[in-house]
């Protein structure tokens, strides 16, 4: 889980709500300075993935106009989806103009380094591994894609200097093509419709330029550059980035805190020191319970900089759709949440709070030793209720939330594993349906058996497992759970027999030559 998956849903949230007394006041400052202004509206009947699809490709842009940096998601996204080698994204990342200077040691582990004030920061791998690739070993696309990023870096070279706006309709289309990649990076690529041209080939750069071109998106991200610009949001940046000659870099682009569990879009720096900025292009922004979660990751962020390798003495939001740039001082912030708590009390219990977290998932993702050519049989049951929700359960030795199922005993059927498993999570008797996958860990060693079933007695409550449990929709799921198992939810309502593999954390793609792949 990433820093805002436990700030939404998880012990972090929890401790920000008791201990974040002021957060009332300080989402009325967002709505007050946002308020009464136009908003930068999308056109007609666009759908759900549209509004997150804009955020990245306008935060991207934002980015360019920082500096001119890696695009740090988006080529964690392609290795992700092993579209490309590690190395070949080390490679490209060498080649941005920050990072041309690196020794020839450090660029091979370019997109593990990120510039910051006093030097280089390491913020490790994206991932714990390199999944197979699309084409077997050899990874036919990256030909491909280093021509589309040859081309792209000398677009922006030519069109997007630091600090001005340029060439925006065309910037705005190779933003979209890199928010498309960058969505991989989090999420399952399998939803990115820009990556089903990989299915039979590779296609070209042309190809991959037309399938990313949309007129509307381009529109609405050209509207949120000007909007930028004429309300005076981009003058105050180069304001709190001392004013830098032309073309001269305005701070970082994509800092990230502790090895990606956390990460933010720009930091201006200046002589004042550096202001963390995220950047939101939200239409609505008077709404408390969201106001809130953006504040807290802003200022968690900050605290988590250990190092002040960012010298970060400010904080900020800019929302896009309205023009709109908020900023604190970050002790006056923490002042105005804690309500005159002793800030440093806090900043201290809460980063202690986050390295027990961090230790108690770093076991989760460790693979099991087996033993030389065994598998551990798991079994899972999608229950849901009229409303089409599923059934989850908060494991009390964890506290991560799960849906029900766990290991298969030795010489257990496989409906009396999932009634016993699910009884012990959940309190609720279920009978298996249909087997709706099978899920293979590569990492582990386990195969996992997922059902759907339904309830035949009993009311879902809390247990000597579960310390909680719940019914939540499978858009909760797909956001908080992780990709593997959104994915069987998914494949379970659809009601299809899948078979897939993983590696604890994410799906492993499907290799064209496997003939079970097919179709």
């Amino acid at each position: 889980m990433s820093l805002i998956s436990h700030l939404y849903r998880g012990e972090l949230g929890a401790w920000c709500v008791e201990r974040f007394t002021g957060s009332k006041e300080v989402a009325g400052r967002i709505s007050a300075e946002t308020r009464n202004r136009d908003a930068v509206r999308p056109a007609d009947g666009v759908e759900k993935r549209h509004w997150s699809h804009v955020n990245r490709a306008f935060s991207i842009r934002m980015a360019v106009l920082v500096q001119a940096a890696p695009p740090y998601a988006a080529l964690l996204g392609l290795v992700s989806t092993g579209l490309v080698s590690r190395d070949w994204a080390h490679c490209q990342a060498a080649r941005y103009p920050t990072h041309a200077e690196l020794s020839p040691t450090e660029r091979r582990r370019a997109l593990d380094l990120r510039p910051v004030t006093d030097g280089w920061t390491d913020v490790g791998p994206g991932s714990a591994f390199v999944p197979d690739p699309y084409y077997h070993e050899n990874y036919q696309a990256e030909p491909m894609l280093a021509d589309l990023f040859d081309r792209m870096r000398a677009y922006f070279a030519a069109h997007a200097s630091p600090g001005r706006l340029g060439s925006e309709k065309g910037l705005s289309r190779l933003c979209s093509l890199l928010a498309a990649f960058a969505y991989a990076y989090r999420n399952d690529y399998l939803d990115e419709p820009l990556f089903r041209l990989f299915r039979n080939g590779v296609p070209t750069v042309e190809q991959l330029h037309t399938a990313a071109i949309d007129d509307a998106t381009t529109d609405e991200l050209v509207a949120l550059t000007r909007r930028l610009d004429e309300s005076g949001a981009l003058a105050e940046l180069r304001r709190l980035a001392g004013d830098p000659p032309p073309g001269q870099p305005l701070g970082y682009a994509g800092p990230t805190f502790l090895h990606h569990w956390t990460g933010n879009d720009l930091v201006i720096t200046g002589p004042a020191g550096g202001t963390l900025i995220d950047v939101h292009t939200a239409i609505a922004t008077n709404k408390t319970a969201t106001s809130r979660l953006w504040v807290w990751k802003l200022l968690t962020s900050a605290w988590l900089d250990k190092a002040d390798s960012y010298q970060l003495r400010s904080v900020g939001l800019y929302f896009a759709r309205q023009g709109a740039l908020v900023t604190w001082p970050v002790d006056e912030l923490a002042d105005i949440l804690l309500e005159g708590g002793d800030r440093d009390a806090a900043r201290d219990e809460f980063r202690t709070l986050v390295e027990q977290l961090r230790t108690r998932e770093r076991p989760i993702r460790v693979p099991a030793p087996l033993k030389p050519g065994r598998h551990t049989i798991a079994v899972t049951a999608v229950v849901t209720n009229d409303r089409g929700w599923v059934l989850v359960a908060r494991r009390r030795d964890t506290g991560l939330w799960k849906v029900p199922g766990g290991v298969l005993g030795v010489d257990e059927p496989i409906p009396t594993g999932i009634r016993r498993l699910v009884e012990e999570e959940t309190g609720v008797v279920v009978e298996p349906e249909r087997l709706t996958g099978v899920y293979q860990d590569v990492g582990s060693g386990t195969v996992a058996l997922v059902f759907r079933a339904h309830i035949v007695d009993g009311e879902p409550a809390s247990t000597e497992t579960s310390s909680e449990v719940g019914w939540w929709p499978a858009d909760r799921v797909a956001t908080e759970l992780g990709q593997v198992i959104a994915v069987n939810v998914r494949d379970a309502l659809a009601g299809q027999a899948a078979v897939r593999v993983h590696n604890g954390d994410r799906l492993l793609p499907k290799r064209a030559s496997d003939p079970a792949w097919r179709g």
